[in-house]
């Protein structure tokens, strides 16, 4: 293998490949990046196991062949070049990493096999989509901040994505047991997917998708066999699903929603991390005590004090107070478009629902604490 790359576009692409790599894997060489070069370019290729990044950078090859790279030294070794061209040369199983004309800069990484690198799915035949990067950005963020992150509970520790019988939207739900978020978007062709019954997305691999489409205008979505796909004409990510049933979310979310609180987001966003400053730092309880026209923030901490905040609202029903974990209600907020919001809440054994109007198709809801 012998080729010459822009450093600039092998940088970009190194970054989100090694990203990939597993750096701790007692199996050295999930911590390498697979380099393949061909007429086509270069081709880097990562995985965990779990996910998968193949990837196309164009290059002069003079001379084809594959290596497998330590992910983590060879970025930073890109990442630091001073010229603007790489020369990457295979030699007895090491990579040389030079510069054409100049002898001054010189680097040499000891590299594995290609034959030992796992292979990827292949997609082929998959069932794709195209979706619209910001669309699948917005579904992402609006979502993956309620997935589940203790281990214990692997079967909430993704996001859900379904196509609801009927309907043509493209729904995805995130819940940790504690809060939930759902977000409903109209989307062309979406029974392509064939998502009846819905499929679960790991974390990392939605968090993958989202830098991805971030960066593109138009990216392909679906699914094959037991993986997630995003593509691109020269990048593909697979995801292998989380194998079970997801829980029935809908159970959960209240049917009748009465006698809102409107309340202006910004207002209430920024009010609370002041006042949750004060707060238990292990479950940020806040209280919310509501009246006609009035929502009194009230959070206390046993060794440092209280804190209080009033900020006026629309509402017009029997006063009430609510305990909320604190970080729970930012987390919605900072993700929602509205200029004002809607809580629907009544006890402590409801849980609270949150919604907005320029933010259609999403809700967030919040289970109350029974204490604090």
């Amino acid at each position: 293998m012998k080729l010459i790359v822009e450093k600039e576009k092998l940088q970009k692409v190194l970054s989100r490949v090694q990203a990939i790599a597993d750096k701790k894997s007692s199996m050295a060489i999930l911590s390498t990046v697979l380099l393949k070069a061909s007429e086509e370019g270069i081709e880097l290729s990562a995985t965990d196991l779990e996910i998968g990044l193949r990837t196309l950078v164009d290059a002069e090859v003079e001379r084809p062949g594959e290596l497998a790279v330590p992910a983590r030294k060879f970025y930073e070794i890109v990442k630091d070049f001073p010229l603007s061209h790489i020369l990457l040369e295979e030699e007895n199983g090491w990579l040389k990493i030079t510069a054409t004309g100049d002898e001054e800069i010189f680097f040499r990484l000891a590299c594995l096999p290609a034959e030992d690198f796992p292979s990827l799915p292949e997609v082929e035949d998959a069932d794709l989509i195209e979706l619209e990067g910001a669309l699948l950005t917005e579904m992402i963020s609006k979502t993956i901040f309620c997935v589940a992150t203790e281990e214990t509970r692997f079967i909430l520790s993704g996001i859900y994505v379904e196509q609801p019988v009927e309907e043509k939207v493209l729904r995805f739900v995130a819940t940790d047991g504690h809060r939930l978020a759902l977000i409903d978007r109209e989307v062309e062709k979406v029974e392509d997917l064939r998502l009846t019954p819905g499929v679960i997305i790991p974390r990392k691999a939605a968090q993958e998708m989202k830098k991805i489409s971030q960066e593109n205008a138009i990216v392909q979505f679906g699914l094959k066999d037991n993986q997630a796909i995003l593509a691109l004409p020269h990048l593909v990510l697979t995801a292998r699903l989380i194998d079970g049933q997801y829980p029935d979310y809908r159970a959960v979310i209240p049917q009748e929603r009465e006698n809102p609180i409107r309340i202006h987001r910004k207002k209430l966003l920024e009010a609370l991390k002041r006042i949750s400053v004060l707060s238990v730092e292990r479950y940020r309880p806040v209280t919310f005590n509501v009246s006609a026209g009035l929502l009194t923030l009230v959070s206390q901490h046993p060794d440092l004090g209280e804190g209080r905040e009033r900020l006026p609202v629309i509402y017009e029903g029997d006063d009430f107070a609510l305990n909320f974990n604190a970080k729970y209600l930012i987390d919605v907020l900072e993700v929602m478009d509205s200029e004002e919001v809607e809580f629907f809440m009544r006890n402590e054994d409801v849980p609270c629902i949150i919604t907005g109007p320029e933010d259609q198709g999403f809700l967030g809801l919040i289970m109350p604490m029974t204490s604090i």
